[in-house]
């Protein structure tokens, strides 16, 4: 047995494990992350935890101190801020551009993922739900078959899942982003390319309203 490959996927596994309770705030902004309790939960050494621990640092959920203490990062507000701004300016462009040519055979899978999305919501599925709001906006922008949108967007996306967690604390938040989505849906089916942007954008910003709202600043940072 390689012992090097063995540590590196104790290590990955550890990152993993940590990683999803972060974005899913099962660890909150804040919290604590000691290595030897992380390694007794997870029943490895502390060597993979501690290079975990540095890999999410690397990716910012992570924060270090003296002595080699960690805890979970604050969220920034100017980080939530800036990447509604720049997803202001993308992703109404998507719907614009979807908008003018309706709806066709590269639009199934994003005309399911709207369909799944109402199931969800109507379930009170608040887990599901999120993860398929993120998915309507890449079946959106995937529609549209720009390699370089569906990057800069998965980014994107993938950066604000966190804020997504505090966004959507109450299943009438989900309702009320739903009905919008249903807004820009309609217009983009309609061929309305000019409204479904304008709608596109009110979204957005709704959005943000909705994170200043929700957010608990003792979990957040500017």
């Amino acid at each position: 047995m390689d012992l090097r490959n063995n540590k590196k996927s104790l290590s990955n596994l550890v990152y993993r494990n940590l990683k999803e309770k972060i974005l899913k705030n099962i660890l909150l902004p804040g919290d604590k992350l000691i290595e030897m309790e992380i390694a007794s939960n997870l029943g490895v050494s502390r060597t993979p935890v501690r290079e975990a621990l540095k890999k999410l640092e690397e990716d910012g959920l992570v924060t270090s101190f003296p002595r080699k203490s960690f805890i979970v990062s604050k969220i920034s507000v100017k980080e939530a801020k800036n990447l509604y701004i720049v997803r202001k300016s993308l992703e109404p462009l998507a719907v614009e551009l979807l908008a003018s040519k309706g709806f066709n055979e590269k639009t199934e899978y994003f005309q399911k993922v709207n369909e799944d999305l109402r199931i969800a919501i109507d379930n009170e599925d608040d887990e599901l739900a999120q993860k398929l709001i993120i998915e309507w906006n890449m079946a959106l922008v995937s529609s549209l078959n720009n390699e370089v949108l569906i990057e800069v967007m998965n980014m994107i996306n993938k950066r604000l899942y966190r804020f997504g967690n505090f966004i959507f604390k109450e299943n009438k938040n989900y309702r009320k982003h739903y009905d919008n989505l249903q807004k820009i849906y309609k217009l983009i089916e309609e061929k309305k390319p000019a409204e479904a942007k304008r709608a596109s954008e009110k979204t957005i910003e709704n959005l943000y309203c909705m994170f200043e709202e929700q957010a608990d600043y003792k979990m957040f940072r500017n």
